[in-house]
């Protein structure tokens, strides 16, 4: 072989090496993440290979109308023990519908629904179902449509200076004070055992909340524990300035633009609604007279 042709194949080994070593990125679906462009999927898809816990959701339809269920299911790549998939809604406007948890079967699958009857979905628009396992940075989010006439409702009893907070069908009034910001909306979840404010943050400021013992609280072996206050997803400096037998008050920041603020403790009212609680109630009592006359009616008689 002459030197030219020696020189020829030198060189095109050479570019078939530098091919070789060249890093290979995985081919993304846009519906995996609707909206992203390719740097977004590629920086989430680092993201959940670093965290090893990426998440997928949908739902059985893509419109429902004022008197329909939602169901949302999801799978994750990999289950890191009990941890559960956080599932908020959030509304036309940005306001906070409802916030709760779903467990993570064997198969890797989740799914739990929403009724769009009642105060909670009480707008037509998009609304925005977010789903997060694991890191805050690993999650995913699917939207709905909700139309048709939209019922009539009760309008609030809770006054000027308190915030309506629902959950488990029942809602809340709770005393707070904002400077700086405008509260949209509130929901508590016994699943989260939180309290989580939608809120318009104009400026820097701070919100003062007087938290019924009966709503949320925090406690341990030894009384009365701290309540862990999240900011957007971030741990925000709060004092607690008084407590009672009755109430707890929390004084939290937030810097301009904030949208979330979220207040966890150990307890939370229970997702189902007084009257439920009263027909379990009662439910239980007549289980045990019955059980016990039938108990009764068996014994031989002399």
């Amino acid at each position: 072989m002459n030197s030219y042709g020696l020189s020829v194949l030198i060189a095109i080994m050479a570019a078939a090496g530098s091919l070789a070593v060249v890093p290979t990125y995985a081919s993304f679906d846009e519906e995996a993440c609707p909206g992203c462009g390719t740097d977004d999927l590629y920086q989430k898809a680092n993201l959940a290979r670093q965290n090893d816990l990426p998440v997928s959701v949908w739902t059985d339809s893509e419109v429902y109308d004022h008197d329909s269920e939602i169901q949302v299911m999801g799978t994750v790549a990999n289950t890191r023990g009990d941890a559960q998939v956080t599932i908020t809604v959030v509304g036309p406007n940005n306001n906070l519908v409802t916030v709760r948890q779903a467990e993570v079967m064997e198969d890797n699958t989740y799914e739990t629904s929403f009724s769009t009857a009642g105060a909670l979905f009480d707008r037509n628009g998009i609304y925005t179902i977010r789903v997060q396992y694991g890191p805050q940075e690993i999650n995913n989010s699917v939207t709905v449509e909700i139309v048709g006439e939209v019922p009539v409702l009760e309008e609030s009893a809770c006054a000027d200076d308190e915030v309506e907070v629902t959950g488990g069908g029942d809602s809340y009034c709770v005393p707070y004070q904002a400077d700086g910001a405008t509260v949209t909306r509130a929901a508590v979840s016994s699943e989260t055992t939180s309290i989580v404010l939608m809120i318009d943050a104009e400026s820097d400021g701070s919100i003062s909340l007087a938290i019924p013992r009966d709503v949320l609280d925090s406690q341990s072996d030894d009384g009365d524990s701290d309540f862990i206050v999240l900011v957007d997803g971030e741990e925000a400096d709060f004092d607690e300035v008084d407590s009672d037998d009755a109430t707890r008050t929390l004084d939290i920041t937030f810097p301009e633009g904030a949208t979330q603020i979220e207040i966890i403790g150990t307890f939370a009212v229970p997702e189902f609604g007084t009257v439920a609680a009263i027909i379990l109630a009662v439910a239980i009592i007549s289980i045990i007279a019955v059980s016990a006359r039938t108990r009764l009616s068996i014994l031989p008689r002399y």
